[in-house]
Parts: structure tokens; sequence; C-alpha cells
């Protein structure tokens, strides 16, 4: 009863899209009894044998599939079907209506209803006396066929609601029954599922072994085995290290190659230094020529 492969997969949304297609086939089929139930037999297991792929394929287990398919051909589909048949009937019947409700027997409806409306007014022995109730009475009878297709139709669709409900209900009631023991035998079903389908796929791969490199690969270099061989030799055991190399356009070791950047023509002049340059006389008036004598 647990489901392991999505809420898409339970009895409710299962049994919706079995209903569905069933009733989208159903008006196609004979009146009989028999001949409809065999007939939407078959077509629910169609239904069921396309969508037991998927199901698997989401990790379901075959436990409750085995459950989901009792619930659908063996609990809900014979409701159905006897609901169906006489649903089938009363539409080739046209709902038992006189002359299949064309517009001159809705007229005759209407007029009928106006009279006996008019008839229950005037009537003193009926406590209503309100002359609407007579139009009133003439429109039900206008719009009679409609009101009991309309009547019809909604009892079966509340039926086929009923058994969808009814069906979510009881997989939502079973499941605080499930036992540890039953949960671990579906989980070891689902991994023996999952590993037969595992081993199916590695079998069926193309083996890529050494012996599938061509034997021309190592002859076509007849010295680089031996060359190799003697450089590992040559080296020093313990950890090597790898020399770095710059590469001639990065960024952060330009190659030797290339020149040395331009210096700006003020850089290449050479700056006067404390020493060579003559110090500035301080400010103030200088001395006169005798008072320096």
């Amino acid at each position: 009863m647990l489901n392991l492969a999505g809420r898409e997969y339970d009895f409710g949304p299962v049994l919706f899209t079995v209903l569905q297609d069933c009733e989208h086939r159903r008006r196609s089929l004979p009146a009989d009894d028999a001949d409809v139930a065999a007939s939407l037999s078959a077509i629910a297991r169609q239904k069921l044998n396309e969508i037991k792929p998927c199901h698997d394929e989401a990790g379901g287990t075959p436990a409750y599939w085995h459950e989901l398919e009792g619930e659908v051909l063996d609990t809900a589909l014979p409701q159905y079907a006897r609901a169906a048949a006489a649903q089938t009937r009363l539409e080739l019947a046209g709902y038992g209506l006189w002359r299949q409700g064309d517009p001159l027997s809705r007229l005759a409806l209407g007029l009928a209803g106006l009279t006996v409306g008019g008839l229950i007014v005037k009537a003193p022995f009926i406590p209503i006396f309100e002359d609407a109730f007579a139009f009133v009475l003439a429109a039900a009878a206008f719009f009679y066929p409609e009101i009991k297709r309309l009547v019809y139709d909604w009892r079966y669709s509340r039926l086929l609601n009923r058994l969808i409900a009814q069906a979510e209900k009881y997989q939502h009631r079973q499941l605080p029954y499930v036992s540890e023991a039953g949960l671990e035998a579906e989980l070891r079903a689902v991994g023996a599922t999952a590993g037969s389908a595992q081993v199916t796929t590695t079998g069926s791969a193309p083996a890529t072994a050494a012996g599938s490199v061509p034997a021309t690969t190592t002859g076509s270099v007849p010295g680089a085995a031996a060359g190799a061989q003697a450089a590992a030799s040559t080296q020093p055991a313990g950890p090597r290290r790898t020399a770095l190399v710059a590469a001639p356009l990065s960024i952060f070791a330009p190659s030797e190659t290339a020149p040395p950047p331009a210096l700006p023509p003020d850089a290449s002049r050479p700056r006067a230094t404390a020493a060579t340059e003559p110090a500035e006389p301080p400010a103030g008036p200088r001395p006169k020529a005798a008072e320096r004598r």
C-alpha cells in the first residue's frame, strides 16, 4: 500500500485518468450491460498498461502496483460500468423527453405550464394568490428538457467523483497500518529491481579493454619508451620540482628576449643632489659693500 513512485501514482489520480479515458470512449459503446462492462474493462487495462512503465521508472514497487490494479479493476470499475451503461441508455433514448425537447415540444410545455399555473392561482382552495406564479411555472416547463438533462448528468458526475474520493480515502486510511516488515520488503524489492536494471545496462555496454588500443600506437615511436626510461633512471629519488617556464605572453613573467621598457626623457637626466647644487642665499636685505669692508 506504500507508494514510493510519487503522488501522481496514488489511487485517486490513477483512477481519475482511467475513468477519463473510459468516459471518452463510452458513448461509442453498445447499450448492453455485459458489452459495456467488457469494453470498459479492456479500456481500463490498456490505460493501466500505459501507466505501468512510468510507475516502474519512478521507483514503484510491484506490491503497490498490484494493490492499485485491484482497486481500479475490481472495486471501482464494476460500480462505474453499471452507471455508465444506464447513462448510455439514457442518452441514446434522449433522456426520455417528448420529441427530444425540440422547439415545438418546448412551446407546448410552456403553454401547458402557463395554463396549469393560472388554474392554481384561480383555485380558491390553494393558498397562492400571486399572478406571477403562472409565468414562473410556464418558464420552468419551457426549460424542462435542459433541467432534466442537467439533473441526470449531475447525478452521474457525482457518482464518478465519489468513486475517486473513496479511493483516495481508502488509501490514506491504510497507510498507518503498514508494518516495518512490509516496508523493508518493499524497499528490498525496489533495490533488487534497481540492481537488475544496472546489471542489464552494464552488460549491454561495449567493453573498453586495454587490448582494444591498436598496436601501431606503441610501435610508431620506437625510441620514446627507451629514452623516457633512461631519463627516469638518471633523476635522483625524492620529490621533484617542476621548472616554471615563463610564457612569452604572460603578464607576470615577461619573456627574456623582450626589450626593457623605455624610460621617459625626464627620467634619463641625472638629478642634482644637495652636494652639487649651490645653496640658496637666505632671505632678507643684502649688506652693502662698505659695510662688508
